[in-house]
């Protein structure tokens, strides 16, 4: 558990030696009453119209690996106009690997952006996949504002809600470093297994 804690501090760090590169990378961590959770999302844009993604998260509980939830997934993106991409996915994620493709549609203005895509998802059989990201960023005081964020998925198949998640983000911004409270919740199987982590977050967007 200890050298896991290390590892994601060290990775969370390397992301000082990205500044000025053609990429965004965006560590997120989450210290919180069951587990820590740490995630990232790394952005290349190879044209205006074709972008690349990597997104992983890995939560570990403090006590035991019992509950541990891992999910890793790489995103090709066509931008077919403004606001709207095609995306294809791969990865793995609990219990084995899968694949995506999907349609998203994207809004933004200063400090408000609102995404949203849906799609088909392949892992042991076919579902039916959205997912809405919010983000806002109101300006509070001097260069402080608010920060709001949140992300929400569903996987839906013929066996019903096969998987679920809800992460939710408030606190404060200050020159691109975001904290506050973060709230994870996740679903398995119909909602048979579910899991909450409550407590502190810290981001960053080099």
């Amino acid at each position: 558990m200890n050298i896991r804690i290390i590892i994601v501090c060290l990775v969370f760090q390397w992301g000082s030696s990205l500044s000025g590169q053609d990429l965004i990378y965006a560590p997120d961590m989450v210290f919180g009453h069951r587990s820590i959770t740490y995630k990232h999302s790394l952005n290349y844009k190879l044209s205006p119209q074709l972008r690349l993604n990597n997104l992983i998260l890995f939560d570990t509980e403090y006590n035991n690996d019992e509950n541990n939830i891992y999910f890793i997934r790489n995103t090709v993106s066509l931008w077919l106009a403004k606001g709207l991409s095609a995306n294809l996915a791969f990865g793995v994620k609990n219990p084995g690997s899968f694949g995506t493709f999907s349609l998203g549609v994207q809004t933004n203005s200063s400090n408000f952006s609102l995404g949203y895509t849906a799609g088909s998802t392949y892992q042991n059989g076919f579902s039916f996949e959205q997912a809405i990201l919010l983000n806002y960023t109101p300006k509070l005081i001097w260069n402080i504002r608010g920060y709001v964020n949140l992300l929400a998925t569903a996987n839906i198949s013929r066996k019903g809600y096969v998987r679920g998640l809800q992460q939710l983000r408030i606190g404060m911004a200050n020159q691109g470093l975001n904290f506050g409270l973060a709230v994870n919740l996740d679903q398995f199987s119909n909602a048979q297994k579910t899991l909450e982590n409550i407590g502190v977050f810290m981001n960053y967007k080099f």
